[in-house]
């Protein structure tokens, strides 16, 4: 089956590269790695991949005409960067309760 998580992963890059200046692009460019989707089984996403999918929703809120969107693509990556440092404060709680 197409529709699971690796394929996904490529099949939005080579849409991005494919329309660089759609909004929809980058938006299903980010929502696949940042998770904004219940519909297939996602796979772990690194730090670099949340920050790229923020990079995307960015992108899309410049190319986007309408204000209600730009705010909306902004928060999605503004969230979107909030993550690797969530991600990592975990880590570094974990890393401290395990030496306790």
């Amino acid at each position: 089956e197409w529709w699971n998580d690796e394929e996904l992963k490529a099949l939005s890059a080579r849409v991005v590269r494919a329309l660089p200046n759609e909004v929809l692009a980058h938006t299903m460019r980010a929502r696949v790695l940042s998770l904004q989707s219940n519909a297939w089984k996602p796979g772990p996403r690194s730090a670099a991949e949340v920050r790229e999918a923020a990079a995307h929703f960015e992108r899309a809120a410049a190319l986007s005409n309408a204000p209600v969107a730009k705010a909306g693509f902004a928060g999605l990556a503004e969230m979107c960067r909030g993550i690797p440092s969530k991600a990592a404060a975990m880590s570094t709680a974990r890393s401290a309760s395990a030496r306790v």
